[in-house]
């Protein structure tokens, strides 16, 4: 396995003796700026993504190796919950100095490849160490923890297996130190942009208890930032369309699979910009949930996604969609009910919606996501239907 790693063309990292905890006289100093500059924005009073994008740090750590530092940051509150102020400024500062010590290298470019970085980890883990491990497979690479004796911090963190997979072997097998067998650890460097807006991203803003309600002109606004999707065939022909929404700050857009399904590139177009100039690449999907992503080089402002919240029958939502072409149509109606159909949920509404409209925002009176429509999702059937935001998560954060 070690052999092939390190001729696999992905960028691959291994350590045996646990992550770096050596620090240069210069790196405290910087490590210490970097985490003032994040609790003012942990602190704030309005803690919102474009915020923390602003967050002077490397300019090579993009907004979801950000907006991840912060899930995991939160993750660690809510696990470690008799930690002191000093005890999270220790691992805020030691997760910072691991992510200047490896992202670069797990992550060198920017530029698209399909290859996925490599990180394995062998023997005994700290505390610290399992957090970090979860956090550089937030930004899609694939890591391998292996350890032949008793774990116990791992199994504490992620006792449910949240963000891990467990294989256990039940026998004991005769075992050689791994460092006999292991060549010196290196990096092979690679060109790798890791899959941000879909992998465990935990995109979810901060609902503040003081929510308003949004005006149906303000709500409108909210346009800007749901697309028209083209779909070509492989010689380049029209083969469908549909609605798609952005979700993030770095790109990802979400529409149904069924807009996409079929499709080899994928045209998008912004209401503020209908020349069709930017093109997708689809990075994941869920034919069950009839959920996909799509991700773009471009950067806009994203829609806030309420993938924690109820919505109840009779409250009023608001739809906007492209129904048969025409661009961001909004409409507006109510929730008239729940249903499970082919043992997957569905939002019922009474906002009119039509072929076109798949793939669009569903949204509450306060501008949040609550769903993504999917008309014409039953052939035959009378019936205008949203995808729960709850599942658009399940997407984003599982793998």
């Amino acid at each position: 396995m070690q052999k092939k790693l390190e001729k696999c063309s992905s960028t691959y990292i291994n350590v045996t003796n646990g992550l770096d905890k050596n620090f240069f006289k210069d790196e405290i100093g910087q490590v210490d700026k970097l985490w003032t500059e994040y609790l003012i924005w942990d602190k704030g009073t309005y803690r919102s993504d474009i915020e923390l994008n602003k967050l002077n740090w490397s300019k090579n750590l993009s907004w979801s190796a950000k907006k991840s530092f912060a899930t995991i940051l939160s993750i660690f509150d809510a696990t470690e919950k008799n930690a002191n102020e000093t005890m999270r400024k220790n691992f805020g500062i030691l997760m910072l100095k691991w992510i200047d010590t490896y992202f670069n290298q797990l992550f060198p470019s920017e530029k698209a490849t399909n290859e996925i970085p490599k990180f394995l980890y062998y023997g005994p883990i700290k505390k610290n160490e399992v957090y970090f491990l979860i956090y550089i497979s937030m930004l899609g690479c694939d890591v391998l923890y292996i350890n032949p004796t008793e774990d116990k911090e791992f199994f504490r963190i992620d006792a449910k297996n949240i963000y891990s997979k467990l294989i256990e072997y039940d026998k004991k097998i005769n075992t050689i130190d791994f460092d006999k067998i292991n060549a010196p650890e290196k990096v092979i460097k690679g060109q790798i942009i890791p899959p941000k807006a879909i992998q465990t991203i935990d995109i979810i803003p901060e609902i503040k208890n003081e929510k308003r309600e949004k005006s149906y002109e303000e709500l409108a606004k909210l346009s800007s930032s749901v697309v028209m999707i083209k779909i070509y065939d492989d010689n380049l022909a029209t083969c469908g369309g549909g609605s798609g929404v952005v979700i993030d700050g770095d790109g990802t857009i979400v529409t149904n699979f069924h807009v996409v399904k079929g499709g080899s590139t994928f045209g998008i177009i912004f209401e503020n910009n209908e020349n069709e100039s930017i093109f997708a690449r689809l990075i994941k999907v869920n034919q069950d949930t009839d959920l996909a992503l799509l991700k773009i080089d471009y950067k806009t402002e994203p829609i806030p996604i309420n993938g924690k919240g109820t919505l109840n029958r009779g409250q009023q939502i608001v739809a906007i969609g492209s129904p048969l072409g025409l661009m961001n149509t909004i409409s507006d109606g109510i929730v008239a009910g729940f249903r499970n159909i082919k043992d997957e949920k569905f939002i019922q509404i009474t906002a009119p919606i039509s072929p076109g409209s798949s793939g669009g925002a569903l949204l509450d009176r306060y501008g949040y996501l609550v769903g993504i429509t999917a008309a014409g999702y039953l052939e035959g059937q009378n019936l205008n239907l949203a995808i729960p935001s709850s599942q658009l998560m399940l997407l984003i954060n599982k793998y």
